[in-house]
């Protein structure tokens, strides 16, 4: 069984012993398209004179920073937050050893979300936008950007809108078929501001396995939405010749994470028509792609890891391949969240998937594939 480790840090320095020995659970939520928090719980207690003692500590003040980071065996160590304290919860108990403060730690989005401002951007494509906003936060030491194309229109691209930072970032991605996030970054207090799209290909976590001797879920419950997957259709007036240009965009046309479309019928796909909205100073193709493919993610399942067995740390924003479900379901799916528990004996992965294609079924790649853990 490969050893489980976490190292805690407060205010980017490393916990004390005593500090650690205090702490009872950690649990992690990450989320696609939402800021990540974690809630630390830490032990409070009453000292000789009644008097209680280590429930107001400067490292639990309010935007005090806290960094959590695993590792299993001999892999690296991978920080699960990095960002300031939100809240602090006291729950105080008659019992001995009952009571605790529970630490409300969110990622540094917290920061690009608490002012609200008009903001007029002009001559700007989107990713240049996104870069001149997480450039504006100290908490932000590098970015990961993708480009975005060119808006098409003839007349130069402005943005002008209201909001925070971060709901502006946002905004800018979706109509881009794109996502605004923050992660952790490879040190403590430098987080990562990133703009991209979703990603369509492994990058090195392990499979997860259902059947078998190398089996490591513990249980995989997957649901089908037939009504999601639709063909989009758009329409943008010129006003400078009064030309409409029409596009129309399927979810059978997008990068798939397996060899089929994720709904087979040709005479029950849902139609959609864009909100116009959606398509301001956007390509009308570039609007109806990335509106299907949206739609496109009709499998969604959601699970549970077998931790002594399991020897990957699944977080959002990655591809993971499931093997041994069925011939259909097995395949890559995109992890779109994740709950991390630690405590002093365990630790828990339960997960959220979605995929927008179906594998082959008998005969596939990933039949053959789940065949071979027997």
């Amino acid at each position: 069984m490969a050893a489980i480790e976490y190292r805690l840090f407060f205010n980017n320095t490393s916990a004390t012993r005593e500090q650690l020995d205090r702490v009872d659970e950690i649990r992690v939520e990450q989320e696609v398209d939402m800021a990540w928090e974690a809630r630390v719980r830490m032990a409070v207690r009453v000292d000789d004179r009644g008097k209680w003692t280590g429930e107001d500590e400067d490292f639990m003040a309010a935007f005090s920073r806290v960094r959590v980071e695993i590792r299993i065996g001999e892999g690296a160590f991978a920080a699960l937050i990095d960002g300031p304290i939100t809240g602090v919860d006291s729950n105080m108990n008659s019992e001995p050893g009952q009571s605790a403060v529970t630490l409300t730690v969110r990622d540094d989005s917290v920061y690009l979300d608490l002012e609200e401002n008009v903001s007029r951007f002009e001559n700007l494509p989107d990713h240049e936008i996104a870069a001149w906003i997480f450039g504006e936060f100290e908490q932000i030491a590098s970015t990961d950007i993708e480009e975005t194309p060119a808006s098409g229109s003839s007349l130069p691209p402005m943005v002008v809108q209201r909001g925070t930072a971060m709901q502006i970032v946002r905004s800018l991605a979706r109509r881009q078929g794109m996502h605004a996030y923050l992660l952790p970054g490879e040190s403590p207090g430098r987080s990562v501001g990133c703009f991209k799209e979703f990603p369509t290909q492994t990058d090195g976590l392990p499979s997860l396995i259902l059947l078998g001797e190398r089996r490591n879920l513990s249980t995989f419950n997957a649901a089908h939405n037939a009504r999601s997957p639709s063909t989009v259709r758009t329409s943008v007036l010129s006003i400078t010749d009064k030309g409409v240009t029409a596009r129309t965009s399927s979810f059978r046309d997008i990068d798939l994470l397996g060899e089929e479309p994720a709904f087979e019928s040709e005479t029950h796909t849902g139609a959609r028509i864009l909100p116009p909205h959606l398509g301001e100073s956007l390509a009308p193709d570039r609007a109806a792609s990335a509106e299907a493919a949206c739609s496109a993610y009709a499998f969604e399942a959601v699970g549970t890891v077998r931790s002594p067995c399991y020897q990957g740390i699944l977080q959002p924003y990655r591809v993971v391949s499931v093997v041994g479900v069925n011939g259909r379901l097995s395949g890559d799916y995109l992890i779109t969240r994740v709950t991390h528990t630690l405590d002093r004996s365990n630790y828990g992965q339960s997960f959220t998937v979605r995929r927008n294609a179906r594998s082959e079924g008998t005969g596939g790649g990933a039949n053959d594939l789940a065949g071979s853990i027997f």
